[in-house]
């Protein structure tokens, strides 16, 4: 492969789609726009914008070259601004071979290399023949194997590892993640932006007054009822389906020395994660789906083994209950302390959980009441916001082990997170004025994950158990900040984590 060489000619449809997804927003906006001009029609705007978007396509496409050689890859891209990109075998980490929906169609896949200091892809083949994606692979991990070098922390390199265990996600859970996801305020927000630009549009139509028409009983409440009951359904659904889309045909592949994470119905991705990278597990409880009794895991990886977003957050377990959570993890990452004891906030710390949930709530819901003369049934969000305040207290706790720490805390999810003390990057502990004259502190620890890494907090704790968590830190060599003034003294609650039994 010593000669340049283009992709398949699908890669110009690839990029023009992978426009379209990107500004989806802009594009809409765009065909709204002209939608609205009398001299020029909504048609000729609509294929004026993707003929524009295959002309754009077709010249990347055009201008990418590519070539292996010598344990090198050399990558030319760039319409006007020419841009040469070298990556040599001792920066490449992870090699994927992914299919898109298009890829599928053409039964072409997607070849994305990932280095060591990027979270996200550095190289990106878009459409290539798999037999050419797996020539690709060999050469570049042959050349490493055969220098015998070693990646950053000292880990071999290696071409394949057996499959040692396959695990799926049931088509129960699947459909469960899918009816619970967190992504429905998303698609409510999206649903809202577009419905703003295109209102004027509806109002000239006859769809008002069709909905209008329809209603059991024809009122201005009724309608503005099943206006909002419509965007809620279609928001859901469009969460539904996304989920479903995204994570149906899961299953995780563990390997010797790394965690191949597939998923996708139309768009199959993969995610390889070696157990060397691993910073953190954090395991997410829904304010939904706690109640049902599930969560879903994730790992936090260091650079080079992220989300295209560059997060380094890798979602590890869509759904799983709660009871088979430390069985899984005991099977995948045996070396990871599960269960032990934890220390929570005293009780002295409550009433600031509750002042920090009830203030700006209650400010609010009192001068509406006031300025409006509403019901005094509004008052029922205090009482809320005061059960929130106590569940958040209820749902913190810190503990230690011999070589790892459990932080536990809730915001809308409950989030319990355990960090291997070698892993930890920065950890701190702070206090505000308030804190220092109860002698509670807030405890921080960092750990590296993707471009801007990753932090897990605990409030509203005993000074002397922050103290503490930074001293057995401190033991593994990690630099922590310590203020030398703080003193305290108090009492212990001890409860045992994860209490998941």
């Amino acid at each position: 492969m010593s000669d340049f060489k283009r992709q398949h000619p699908v890669a110009a449809l690839s990029r023009a789609f992978g426009l379209i997804r990107g500004n989806i927003v802009t594009i809409i906006v765009f065909l709204f726009v002209g939608a609205q001009s009398e001299s020029f029609s909504f048609l000729w705007w609509t294929l004026g914008g993707f003929a524009f978007l295959l002309i754009v396509g077709f010249a990347n496409w055009w201008r990418f070259l590519y070539k292996v050689e010598d344990g090198l890859i050399h990558i030319k891209s760039g319409i006007f601004v020419r841009k040469n990109l070298y990556l040599t075998k001792d920066r490449i980490q992870v090699i994927d071979i992914t299919a898109g929906i298009i890829q599928r169609i053409f039964g072409l896949v997607q070849l994305d290399i990932q280095t060591a200091g990027a979270s996200s892809r550095a190289a990106s083949i878009e459409a290539i023949t798999r037999d050419r994606a797996e020539a690709i692979n060999r050469l570049l991990r042959r050349k490493r194997e055969d220098s015998g070098e070693e990646d950053n922390d000292g880990a071999e390199f290696e071409i394949e590892d057996d499959i040692k265990q396959t695990i799926s996600l049931p088509n129960k859970e699947l459909l469960i993640a899918a009816s619970t996801s967190g992504s429905f305020g998303i698609a409510l927000s999206v649903i809202g932006t577009v419905f703003s630009q295109i209102e004027p549009l509806i109002s000239e139509s006859q769809f008002y007054d069709y909905l209008y028409s329809i209603l059991p009983s024809q009122t201005d409440t009724m309608f503005y009822i099943a206006l909002i009951a419509g965007f809620i359904v279609f928001a859901w659904l469009l969460s539904f389906f996304g989920t479903l889309f995204n994570y149906g045909n899961f299953s995780l592949e563990i390997k010797e020395k790394e965690i191949v994470i597939s998923r996708g119905i139309f768009e199959k991705k993969r995610s390889t994660v070696p157990f060397n990278r691993i910073q953190a597990i954090h395991i997410s409880e829904g304010i939904i789906r706690q109640p049902l009794g599930y969560a879903s895991i994730h790992l936090e990886s260091a650079a080079g083994y992220g989300d295209d977003r560059g997060t380094g957050s890798i979602l590890f377990f869509p759904l799983i209950k709660r009871k088979r959570i430390l069985s899984l993890l005991d099977e995948v990452l045996p070396d990871y302390q599960k269960e032990l004891a934890a220390l929570k906030p005293p009780n002295r710390s409550l009433r600031r959980y509750i002042f920090r949930s009830t203030f700006l709530v209650t400010a609010v819901t009192a001068g509406v009441w006031w300025w409006f003369d509403l019901n005094v049934l509004m008052w029922i969000f205090p009482i809320l916001a005061i059960i929130w305040g106590w569940l958040k207290y209820n749902d913190t706790a810190l503990g230690w082990g011999d070589d790892i720490l459990v932080l536990q805390s809730r915001n809308l999810s409950k989030s319990t997170a355990y960090i291997k003390k070698k892993r930890v990057q920065d950890a701190s502990i702070s206090q505000s004025p308030f804190q220092r004259y109860r002698n509670l502190c807030s405890v921080q620890v960092y750990v590296a994950s993707g471009d801007r890494g990753k932090s897990f907090n605990v409030r509203d704790v005993e000074l002397e158990d922050g103290l503490t968590v930074l001293e057995q830190i401190r033991i593994e060599g990690v630099n922590t900040t310590i203020d030398e003034s703080l003193e305290s003294e108090t009492e212990r609650q001890v409860i045992q984590l994860p209490g998941w039994a």
